[in-house]
């Protein structure tokens, strides 16, 4: 017995597992990260069409084995091919940068409609936009914890109400908050917050990638918005970047 369902994916991984059969790692906006079998994957022109590469997004026709918990490919049909990453190499590490970190937060079904369409749209600016930011994925992993349910309050200090958008903060990671200078609680793990990465990072969780140009932002905000992800990252969904990969903190 097996279910068939047809749906689109975005092609993270391929490998060859006998001479002509394939497994596949997509990020599907109705099943989450999976890895499904495409047997004759690597020679059927007919059935997949050279859609069977990273950074693909393709339509897939796939069977479920309930049974058997697995998943396979039966066709596909591209949909998108993001041209330009797979020539500007800077511009396709960055977006390896993006995919790396929805792989390690393992997305379920659930999750899995929110972060594929923001992970589509980064991966459309990326592949269109005149200028990219060199700290977008940076920005990437701020919104993808903003929604995750961490969002701090911007803007107001936490303890009295006193605006601070226009002040350096304090942000106390273990709260998750923002406080003026004057009402920051003692604590190892606050960071101060200048108030250009703060509107930054604002910015960032109340819009989506197409808005998140940081041309302008000076190199001392940057460190900021470096600081406070890295920090809010792993305090909040458990992850670091360490030797090139994310590792649980």
């Amino acid at each position: 017995m097996h279910r068939e369902l047809t749906g689109e994916g975005l092609v993270f991984k391929i490998g060859r597992f006998r001479e002509h059969d394939c497994w596949v790692r997509f990020l599907s906006p109705a099943l989450g990260l999976v890895t499904a079998f495409a047997f004759g994957g690597s020679k059927s022109r007919r059935r997949f069409g050279g859609c069977l590469d990273i950074l693909n997004r393709v339509l897939f026709t796939i069977r479920f084995f309930p049974n058997k918990d697995y998943y396979c490919l039966e066709e596909g049909t591209l949909l998108q091919g993001f041209a330009r990453l797979r020539r500007d190499l800077g511009r396709q590490g960055l977006a390896a940068n993006c995919m790396q970190f929805v792989q390690a937060l393992h997305v379920d079904a659930q999750s899995a409609p929110a972060i594929h369409a923001l992970l589509l749209e980064t991966l459309e600016v990326l592949d269109q936009s005149d200028q990219v930011s060199r700290i977008f994925p940076q920005f990437f992993r701020a919104k993808m914890c903003f929604d995750q349910g961490f969002a701090p309050q911007f803007g107001v200090c936490a303890s009295c109400g006193k605006s601070i958008s226009a002040m350096d903060a304090t942000l106390a990671l273990d709260m998750g908050r923002f406080f003026c200078p004057r009402c920051a609680p003692a604590s190892a793990k606050n960071l101060r917050v200048g108030a250009e990465a703060h509107a930054s990072l604002q910015r960032i969780a109340a819009t989506g990638p197409r808005q998140w140009d940081d041309s302008r932002l000076s190199r001392s905000a940057c460190a900021d918005v470096y600081r406070v992800v890295d920090g809010y990252v792993q305090r909040h969904l458990g992850l670091r970047w360490k030797q090139g990969r994310f590792t649980t903190a």
